[in-house]
């Protein structure tokens, strides 16, 4: 493998849910999902850190049912590094979200990181990471 492929693994996304299940735990199912795993800084010797950004959407019912469990975060929404992969509109919307404690959602070794609700609407943006 040369150094220039080891240095630039590319990100893994999807749509499909069973294999955003196999990383992190869903609380509730939501209908529709885009997920995005990558690299988390350089790859080099030994273990390597890891993250995997989520769009998840959900029915009204279960958006309330969530954030009925979910506890706010004193901490203002991270920004979040996604190489260029969320819409615009998307990250545009993540400006105004509440930051909530993500450790619903955890499933090692992700059990790092927050989840971000846009206010008014049904879409959470997860976003996990291994340390």
């Amino acid at each position: 493998m040369s150094k220039a492929s080891a240095a630039a693994a590319p990100a893994k996304t999807g749509t499909d849910l069973a294999s955003l299940e196999q990383v992190v735990t869903l609380p509730r199912r939501p209908v529709s999902v885009q997920w995005r795993k990558a690299l988390r800084g350089t790859v080099g010797l030994g273990p390597t850190d890891w993250e995997v950004l989520a769009v998840l959407e959900y029915s009204e019912a279960d958006t309330q049912a969530l954030l009925a469990t979910l506890t706010p975060s004193e901490l203002a929404p991270p920004s979040l590094e996604d190489g260029g992969w969320l819409p615009a509109a998307t990250r545009k919307s993540l400006e105004q979200a509440r930051a909530y404690d993500a450790s619903a959602f955890y499933r090692p070794p992700l059990q790092n990181g927050t989840v971000l609700h846009v206010p008014g609407t049904r879409t959470f943006v997860l976003s996990l990471f291994t340390l």
